[in-house]
């Protein structure tokens, strides 16, 4: 594909989808709303942020509600993410496999259409390179990967994909078909990742480091494409028996997260929290679902004022492993 045949595919989306795209903002590169298709240009670069936020609002109205009647809030209209990296794929991937009977989740997929790309070519994830990340594996509508001259490689994972290219006249592309999100070699690599946390505990003095410095700002969650934890509000109005039910996106960090009735908080200190947080991701849904709860983006290295390097948690926890202190 050349880069005015994707200037065509926008041309033609814009006419019946709202499309988002990475566009730099200052010094970082932002989703925003792709308002002239005609003028856009692809980059090859990470956004500062996920796409998670289209596809998991951080604060989403359920349904309102008017004595005994549920009233559901009309549909936007349909959105095209364009821009995505293989590690953003492979997190909504997850997503779809958590939120797989979730009825909302689900309809906000059935009205995105999903345009991944290849990552910088330096750039790797912590744990693996993207050679090893195999596009049968992810989810998504179209995929474009980055060739010399501007150019582009086409793939198409969904009949949607398949369709909207026949419309627009690209035809010299390769349709994948998806294969489950789990290779066939399964994932070696993190559970060595799983085995170093679980032999470790909450004691352990990695955690009491990470205690005395985390500042429990949460940034790491908010970045993380990963994260799905939330929280349901039920908001009333100011009239009698009316109001609305609300999503919001739960931050692990923070202490009201673990609160029960009574005021009981199971996760007392900011090192019990920090080791839920790896816990959840390396062991408890790499055991639910077959999947890392990591994608290696690093954004949370990124963004934390505190340079807390997941990569540097799990270099220590190597050392005590082979030092047999843990």
């Amino acid at each position: 594909m050349k880069p005015q045949q994707l200037k065509k595919l926008l041309v033609y989306l814009s006419k019946d989808y709202t499309i988002f795209g990475p566009e730099k903002v200052g010094d970082r590169l932002l989703i925003r709303e792709i308002k002239d298709a005609k003028k856009f240009k692809l980059v090859n670069k990470k956004p500062f942020y996920s796409h998670k936020e289209f596809l998991i609002p951080s604060s989403q109205t359920l349904f309102n509600y008017d004595k005994n009647k549920l009233l559901k809030p009309r549909i936007k209209r349909k959105q095209v993410l364009i821009g995505i990296p293989v590690y953003d794929l492979k997190a909504f991937t997850l997503l779809h496999e958590v939120f797989e009977k979730d009825v909302y989740f689900q309809e906000i997929i059935r009205n995105i259409i999903l345009i991944g790309h290849s990552p910088v070519p330096e750039e790797t994830t912590f744990y693996e390179d993207y050679e090893e990340h195999i596009l049968e594996h992810l989810r998504f509508d179209i995929f474009l990967e980055f060739k010399p001259k501007g150019e582009f490689r086409v793939f198409t994972g969904s009949e949607d994909g398949q369709r909207i290219l026949e419309k627009v006249g690209i035809k010299d592309y390769e349709h994948v078909e998806y294969a489950g999100a789990v290779p066939e070699e399964g994932l070696a690599i993190t559970e060595k990742i799983k085995q170093k946390l679980v032999k470790s505990s909450k004691n352990t003095k990695i955690w009491k480091e990470l205690n005395k410095r985390c500042i429990v700002c949460g940034k790491c969650v908010i970045s993380c494409p990963t994260c799905f934890c939330f929280n349901i509000d039920d908001e009333p109005a100011f009239e009698k028996n009316q109001g609305s039910r609300i999503r919001d996106w739960g931050v692990c960090f923070y202490e009201e997260f673990s609160e029960v009735a009574g005021g009981e908080k199971f996760l007392k200190t900011i090192g019990d929290r920090i080791y839920n947080w790896y816990d959840h991701k390396f062991v408890r849904i790499p055991n639910e679902y077959t999947l890392p709860g990591c994608v290696g983006c690093g954004r949370c290295i990124e963004v934390c004022p505190a340079n807390i390097d997941l990569r540097k948690t799990f270099r220590d926890l190597k050392k005590l492993l082979k030092s047999k202190k843990l």
